[in-house]
């Protein structure tokens, strides 16, 4: 994308796939505005908080990966193709790096961490007495009625017990979630598409297998399901409601915005990773910016803890043993505290280790989609970085 305009060879385009292969979206997850329809979050009229502190507080901190491999800091941050990465103690900045074509002020796509913003939305509808986790789904949508959460509950989709038929695997290129995909709008259709065009039209058409509560089993539609809920529940879109309860009062440098399927739904979001990270710091503080509450108390404590560690144990995920999942955040549970993260496809992380006041806000660019491999260099990177903090 260098020249004005750039050669015909050198272009990125939604319509022709070229923006998701790779090394290109190392391009498009910086630029995803450029592409796709985004929606505004709003940030508010006042200035934003600053980051005060030093960028270079840290160090370099080495990494011993899960299977033995010790790395320089360099050489864990490529294998991670790190696009940004801020760290905070305490609410000041002590770490921020870019490569790629990431920047202080260059929003990120941050794919199914976005998933952890829709929960707090979900969670705080619930303090407010304006959603009920207990009620059945189609309480709230009933346009559901003879799908997978024909019976389910709201907290069943909020905390991922719901099942479905649905073959998840990014590996695989005929997996269901790739279906999934092109009727969100995040792929292109292509010229012979004649399937759904919109959540709206693909939810209702996923049936549902094995029964609710039975097992942890995360499935990308619980998410859009849960949108759908909260939309409802409260009046407004997530662009709006995300901005009236959240963003307005972070000090945010930038609006984030979420993109939106062809029906106007919104999917996953953008934002910079400085404002990631302040994102992350309302947990941190139990809900509280500069002294002020922003989230209740019982809102901002839910993620430390954790879901049923059981339940989870059943999806044999082997990078996150004695994890467990709860209101769309994942949970590391070490011997001493609970870690919450918000977790995205190619490297998008936000983890909240409270005792030592540390939030880590990454966003990458890996080749493949899955989360899971990269934990042997993420999970060991996170530890060092708190350690090197501490």
């Amino acid at each position: 994308m260098e020249g004005f305009p750039p050669p015909p060879e050198a272009r990125i385009r939604f319509d022709d796939g070229s923006f998701y292969s790779w090394p290109q979206l190392r391009w498009t997850f910086s630029n995803i505005q450029q592409l796709v329809p985004t929606r505004s979050v709003w940030r508010g009229p006042d200035a934003c908080r600053p980051l005060a502190g030093s960028t270079d507080g840290l160090g370099r901190p080495a990494t011993r990966t899960t299977d033995g491999r010790d790395l320089t800091w360099d050489m864990a941050l490529d294998e991670l193709h790190t696009d940004g990465l801020v760290v905070l103690h305490r609410g000041r900045l002590v770490h921020e790096e870019y490569r790629a074509h990431g920047g202080p002020r260059r929003p990120h796509i941050i794919m199914s961490a976005a998933k952890s913003v829709v929960g707090t939305l979900a969670m705080l509808l619930d303090h407010e007495g304006l959603l009920d986790r207990d009620a059945p789904v189609t309480d709230l949508v009933p346009e559901l009625a003879g799908s997978a959460w024909d019976d389910a509950t709201v907290r069943q989709v909020m905390d991922m017990l719901v099942g479905m038929e649905f073959h998840e695997d990014y590996l695989d290129g005929d997996s269901e979630v790739y279906r999934y995909l092109r009727s969100a709008g995040m792929l292109p259709f292509g010229p012979d598409h004649e399937g759904p065009r919109s959540f709206y039209e693909y939810l209702p058409t996923i049936r549902g297998a094995g029964g609710h509560g039975r097992a942890f089993a995360y499935r990308e539609p619980n998410i859009n399901v849960l949108g759908w809920i909260v939309r409802r529940a409260s009046g407004l879109g997530l662009a709006d409601l995300a901005s009236d309860r959240i963003w307005r009062h972070l000090g945010a440098e930038q609006d984030a915005t979420f993109m939106v399927d062809p029906s106007g739904a919104e999917t996953t979001m953008n934002m910079t990773t400085r404002d990631f990270a302040r994102f992350g710091d309302l947990f941190r503080t139990g809900g509280l910016v500069d002294g002020v509450r922003v989230l209740p108390e019982e809102v901002a404590d839910e993620p430390f803890l954790g879901g049923d560690r059981d339940l989870f144990a059943l999806a044999e995920m082997e990078t996150l043993p004695g994890w467990s999942y709860r209101s769309q955040w994942w949970v590391r549970h070490l011997d001493d505290r609970s870690r919450p993260m918000a977790r995205g496809a190619h490297g998008q992380v936000l983890a909240i280790d409270r005792p030592s006041g540390v939030v880590v806000a990454h966003m990458g660019s890996a080749p493949r989609p899955p989360s899971t491999l990269l934990d042997g260099v993420m999970q060991p990177l996170l530890d060092a970085i708190i350690g090197a903090v501490q």
